[in-house]
C-alpha cells in the first residue's frame, strides 16, 4: 500500500556548505518474498526482480513482477542455485551441482535454463549482467582460489573471453546495461591494495585499464556506462572511514558523498545511487539513495535490524525500483520500494527563486542527466597522416562540447576540434594528463562537426555534443508534442579518403547504433565536409613548421 518515506536529508556537496533541507518522499513499499526459509540478495531491472531463495536446505533462484505480483521458481532439478543478476528478461545465476557453472534463463520464453560455456568440472560464480554481455568470476584458469579471474561471455555471439590474466584476486564484477563496461575489483592474494578496474567496449574488443590508484581500499564498483560508483575504505583522523565515491568512466576527477558513518554497496542507475548506510547515532545500516543531478540524500529504510543487499532501476518513464534483504524474525526476506522522483528538488527550486547559477561546461559532462546528447563522434589515430572524421547535426542555441580524452586507448597529444569551421579545442588542450576538454559553444541549426586527430598511434578521443531537443531537427514543427522532437536519422557511409597537398583525410558518418541517442544527420555533405577538412587543416596555424624552417635555415647558415 502506499505510504510516504521522509526524505531525511538534502545535501549539496561539503564545499558548497549549503544547509540541509527537509522533505518527503512518497512510492509503495512491497514485501516481494517473506516465506519460510531465507530470501536474499534480490536484483531488479524494470519491474523484475531476481532473488536467491533458501529453505532446507535447498536453494533456487525465483522471479518475481513487482506490477503484476506474479512470482516463480526458475526450474533447477534438484540442483543447487544462488547469487543471480537480472538485465531486461534474462537472469543469470551460478549452478553448482557436479561442478560450480554459470546459467542463463530467458523470463519471456520459460524454457530450460541454458549453461554458458559448458566446460567439465568448471569452477565459476558471482555472474552479472548487462544487455547482452555475462560476466563472471573464473576459478578455473589458475586452479587457485586466491587468484580467480573475470571472464566475459557474449550472449549473441556465444563467445567467451577472458578478460584479465594477471594472477591476481579479481572479484564483484559488474556490467552496464548496455553491455559495454565491465567493472571490478582487483586485489592482491591477502586481498589487500584492492583498486577498481574497468574494461570498455572499444568496437573490437574490450580494453581494461585500472580507474582508482592507491588512494585507499575499494570495493563492490558499479556502473551505468557513464559513471563508475564503488566503496572506498581511507584513513581519515580518529581511524578509517568508508564513504561512497565515483568517478567518470573516462577519468578525472574522483568526488565523494561525505557522510558520517560507514556506506558500502553501492548500486547506479541513471543518475541515482542506492547503498547501505549505517549512521552512527543509529547502529544499523539502512538503505539510502543519493540523486546525482539534485545532489540529494533519502533514507529508504529506517527498520530495526539492518537493511543490506541492495539493487535499483531507473526505467524510462522515470519510475524507480530498489530492492533489498532485510533481516526480520531470524529470516532474510526480500523488500522493494517503487516511486518516481518529483519533476524538481526543493534544493533547486529554492536556488532558482534566487537566480540559480548555470551549470559549468564540465560538470555537464561529467554528469549530463537528462541533457540531450545531440552528436557523438570518436576519433582513433592509426598511422601515416593524421586522421580526421567529421559529422553533421542540428541544434540550436547554447550547448556544450565535450571531448573525452583517451577514450577508447591511449590519450591524444594533439588534436583540433571544428564546428562550422571555427575552432573550439586545439593542440594545447590535449595533454597525456588532461582526459576532458569542456566547452561552452553555440548551435546554430545545421551544424557541421569536424576533428582531425595526430600525435602518437593508438591514441583516441570521443566527442560529445549536448543541447536542447526541443531544437533537433528542422521539422521540429511537425514532431509530436508529446515527444518534443523528431530526430533525424544519419546512415551509414563508407570510409572515403582524400588526398589533399599531401594530407590524407578519412571521413566518415557513424550508424546510429554507433552515435547512440541524438539528432546526428549525414549523407549528402559527406564530400563537402572532408574538403572542409582538409581546407582547415591547411589553414591552422603554422608555427610548430616555422620554427622547424628558422631552425634548418640557422644550420645552413643562410640568413633569415
Amino acid at each position: 500500500m502506499p505510504r510516504a518515506l521522509a526524505l531525511v536529508t538534502c545535501l549539496l556537496p561539503a564545499l558548497a556548505g549549503a544547509a540541509p533541507e527537509v522533505g518527503e518522499l512518497s512510492g509503495v513499499s512491497k514485501l516481494v518474498n517473506g516465506g519460510p526459509g531465507d530470501q536474499t540478495d534480490p536484483h531488479v531491472s524494470g519491474a523484475l526482480v531476481a532473488y536467491t531463495s533458501e529453505s532446507g536446505g535447498q536453494s533456487e533462484i525465483r522471479y518475481h513482477d513487482l506490477v503484476t505480483g506474479a512470482d516463480q521458481a526458475i526450474p533447477n532439478g534438484g540442483a543447487f542455485d544462488f547469487v543471480s543478476d537480472v538485465s531486461g528478461k534474462t537472469v543469470v545465476f551460478t549452478r553448482v551441482s557436479t561442478s560450480s557453472a554459470i546459467y542463463t534463463y530467458d523470463v519471456a520464453s520459460g524454457q530450460a535454463p541454458v549453461e554458458l560455456a559448458p566446460q567439465a568440472g568448471s569452477s565459476r560464480r558471482s555472474a552479472v549482467v548487462g544487455g547482452r554481455t555475462v560476466a563472471w568470476q573464473d576459478f578455473g584458469y589458475t586452479g587457485s582460489t586466491l587468484e580467480p579471474e573475470i571472464a566475459i561471455y557474449d550472449l549473441d555471439k556465444a563467445t567467451l573471453t577472458r578478460l584479465t590474466n594477471d594472477r591476481m584476486l579479481d572479484r564483484t564484477p559488474s556490467v552496464s546495461p548496455d553491455g559495454k563496461t565491465v567493472v571490478w575489483v582487483k586485489c592482491d592474494a591477502t586481498g589487500q591494495g584492492c583498486d577498481v578496474w574497468q574494461a570498455r567496449w572499444s568496437g573490437s574488443g574490450f580494453y581494461s585499464q585500472a580507474l582508482t590508484g592507491s588512494e585507499g581500499e575499494e570495493s563492490q564498483p558499479d556502473t551505468n556506462g557513464d559513471l563508475v560508483v564503488y566503496a572506498s575504505t581511507r584513513m581519515a583522523e580518529g581511524g578509517s572511514d568508508r564513504d561512497i565515491y565515483w568517478k567518470s568512466a573516462n577519468g578525472g576527477t574522483e568526488q565523494r558523498l561525505a557522510l558520517p558513518g560507514n556506506d558500502a554497496n553501492p548500486s547506479i542507475s541513471g543518475s541515482l545511487i542506492a547503498f547501505e548506510r549505517k549512521d552512527p547515532t543509529k547502529g544499523d545500516f539502512d538503505i539510502a539513495l543519493y540523486n546525482l543531478d539534485t545532489q540529494t540524500l533519502y533514507r529508504l529504510t529506517d527498520a530495526p535490524g539492518d537493511e543490506s543487499l541492495n539493487d535499483l532501476s531507473v526505467s524510462e518513464d522515470g519510475t524507480v525500483r530498489v530492492v533489498w534483504t532485510a533481516r526480520e524474525n531470524g529470516d532474510y526476506n526480500v523488500h522493494a520500494f517503487t516511486f518516481k522522483l518529483p519533476g524538481r528538488n526543493p534544493c533547486v527550486d529554492a536556488a532558482a527563486t534566487e537566480g540559480e547559477a548555470a551549470p559549468t561546461p564540465e560538470s555537464v559532462c561529467l554528469q549530463p542527466g537528462k541533457t540531450p546528447l545531440l552528436a557523438a563522434l570518436e576519433v582513433a589515430r592509426t598511422t601515416g597522416q593524421p586522421n580526421a572524421v567529421s559529422l553533421g547535426f542540428y541544434g540550436q542555441g547554447a550547448g556544450v562540447l565535450c571531448v573525452d580524452n583517451g577514450y577508447s586507448g591511449e590519450r591524444a597529444t594533439s588534436g583540433w576540434v571544428w564546428l562550422d569551421g571555427a575552432e573550439i579545442v586545439d593542440p594545447s588542450s590535449f595533454k597525456p594528463t588532461v582526459s576532458l576538454v569542456a566547452r561552452n559553444v553555440t548551435l546554430k541549426g545545421n551544424t557541421w562537426l569536424a576533428s582531425l586527430i595526430s600525435g602518437k598511434a593508438g591514441s583516441s578521443f570521443r566527442i560529445r555534443i549536448y543541447g536542447n531537443a526541443s531544437q533537433c531537427g528542422a521539422a521540429d514543427a511537425e514532431a509530436p508534442a508529446e515527444e518534443g522532437a523528431q530526430r533525424i536519422p544519419g546512415q551509414h557511409v563508407a570510409p572515403m579518403s582524400l588526398d589533399f597537398g599531401g594530407v590524407s583525410v578519412v571521413t566518415f558518418v557513424p550508424e546510429e547504433s554507433e552515435r547512440g541517442v541524438g539528432c546526428s544527420t549525414g549523407g549528402s555533405s559527406l564530400a563537402a565536409a572532408g574538403l572542409v577538412l582538409v581546407a582547415l587543416w591547411l589553414m591552422r596555424p603554422r608555427r610548430e613548421f616555422g620554427v622547424v624552417r628558422r631552425n634548418k635555415l640557422r644550420r645552413s647558415g643562410r640568413a633569415l
